[in-house]
């Protein structure tokens, strides 16, 4: 299970920066939604705290770099040198492009982390509901549902690290089952973990039975799960199509033709080189490179 990140209290940073953005915490609301979302329990305050005395560090090292570079150049290379005004100028350039990199490094890493858990989390969701559909059918309680499927760790993932939080509220903060199960609807980061949530909550405030809400939506989610398959599967095949033309027959064609060329003296050996060791090679690596990605969604 992935431990959820934490950052330890004090410190530097937080003494410099935090009462400076502690003012300004309504300004980073989206920044506050991300670090919920991402499971980083840090306040906003003293995260860009952090951002920003690492981005000094960064900087500071940037231009150490490019101090030290300098070095090595000059014991190599004796006549090459820079002038004053040009070493400050480069030193300044590096210094403020670390500096930002740094600094919007660490503001994008919750959205990015969060982002990859919505995706984990939406992988594993409509067997999860399924799991809570067959659970729900027998007469087990919704909170027991959902407690037994955050110790199912290893075959749900993200989604029972989600429902840890749930267990979390319940009984070790006071809050009843449906409270809990809000405050999870408003710091998950999955739409469709949220929208089945909010369902259950609104199911349960009106009145109905959960179980026949669980069954149903599972069969729906299930529904659109093959669906997605269904259109995947077909967009491999349109794909297998375009590397047996694009990457098989056509280079092999020109490899032919190219060589007849060369053996009748009309072309050089360089173009039957780029086809053979570059373009073939790329081609195959960026077709890999699009079916995994393809894949992982």
């Amino acid at each position: 299970m992935n431990e959820p990140v934490t950052v330890t209290k004090g410190g530097i940073a937080a003494s410099l920066f935090s009462g400076y953005f502690r003012g300004r915490r309504e300004n980073y609301s989206k920044l506050r939604t991300d670090l919920l979302r991402a499971r980083i329990f840090v306040p906003v305050e003293k995260w860009l705290s952090k951002a920003v005395f690492y981005s000094i560090v960064a900087a500071f090292g940037a231009v150490a770099g490019y101090i030290l570079l300098k070095f090595i150049i000059l014991s190599v290379v004796s006549e090459f040198s820079f002038g004053s005004t040009t070493d400050l100028v480069l030193s300044l350039v590096f210094a403020v492009i670390a500096f930002f990199a740094a600094y919007i490094g660490f503001y994008m890493f919750p959205r990015i982390r969060a982002w990859e858990r919505k995706r984990k989390i939406d992988m594993n969701l409509p067997y999860a509901i399924g799991y809570i559909s067959a659970m729900a059918s027998i007469g087990v309680l919704p909170y027991a549902i959902f407690k037994k499927l955050s110790e199912a760790g290893e075959t749900y993932g993200e989604v029972s690290n989600e429902l840890k939080l749930l267990v979390r509220d319940v009984e070790l903060l006071g809050f009843d089952f449906i409270t809990a199960l809000k405050k999870l609807v408003a710091t998950t980061p999955s739409v469709h973990m949220r929208a089945f949530l909010q369902g259950a909550v609104t199911t349960a405030l009106s009145g109905g039975e959960m179980g026949p809400y669980f069954t149903k939506t599972s069969e729906e989610y299930m529904e659109e799960r093959r669906k997605r398959y269904g259109n995947f599967i077909e967009t491999l095949g349109l794909f297998s199509e375009f590397y047996v033309i694009g990457l098989v027959m056509a280079p092999l064609l020109l490899v032919v033709v190219l060589s007849i060329m060369v053996f009748l003296g009309g072309a050089s050996l360089a173009g039957l080189a780029a086809i053979i060791y570059l373009i073939i090679p790329l081609g195959s690596a960026g077709f890999i490179l699009l079916i995994s990605t393809l894949s992982t969604e």
